[in-house]
């Protein structure tokens, strides 16, 4: 059995928004991403060219093309805020078991008692800090790699690739 305990805090939200952003919303979130960057450097271009012909309206230009970089920029912390902000806050402490010999894990909060199958997880995912397992475009959760209260990182890569037959993927 692995017990994991992870505090969901703004920090622990915006990696999962990364991670789901770079694997199960990679197709739809591509394209938006790209046209965002052409208007930055579209806006860049326009302002420049104000600017050597001395025309008024630079400042739009450089306006807009700034807040379309912090948008691009902050989406996943964004994102986190959002989906903190739809987390009850008696859910915010999880203590999670994955029995190795169920189909099932378990997510013990203060909200009361979940049991989740295996079956239901599209991706399992982790970075530097997090693992995160993905059950479709809107809904993952997250686990802190510092919350092992009981087995190991090695161990529960295993247990999970045994039980959903999916590979952990590493994101930057």
């Amino acid at each position: 059995m692995i017990v994991i305990q992870t505090e969901i805090d703004q920090r622990s939200m915006t990696a999962l928004a990364k991670m789901t952003r770079k694997t199960v919303r990679r197709g739809r979130n591509g394209p938006v991403r790209m046209l965002a960057w052409f208007v930055v450097i579209l806006e860049t271009y326009l302002a420049v060219i104000y600017l050597q012909a001395s025309l008024d309206g630079w400042q739009t230009n450089a306006l807009l093309g700034g807040i379309m970089l912090a948008c691009i920029l902050s989406e996943d912390r964004v994102n986190g805020i959002v989906g903190l902000r739809h987390t009850p806050a008696d859910s915010r402490v999880v203590n999670t078991a994955f029995p190795e010999e169920e189909s099932c894990f378990i997510c013990r909060s203060q909200a009361g008692e979940k049991w989740w199958p295996y079956s239901q997880i599209e991706r399992v995912v982790e970075n530097r800090d997090y693992f995160a397992l993905l059950l479709d475009r809107k809904h993952g959760q997250v686990f802190d790699k510092k919350g092992f209260s009981w087995g190991t990182e090695e161990e529960f890569k295993a247990l999970l690739q045994k039980k959903t037959g999916l590979k952990v993927q590493y994101i930057r």
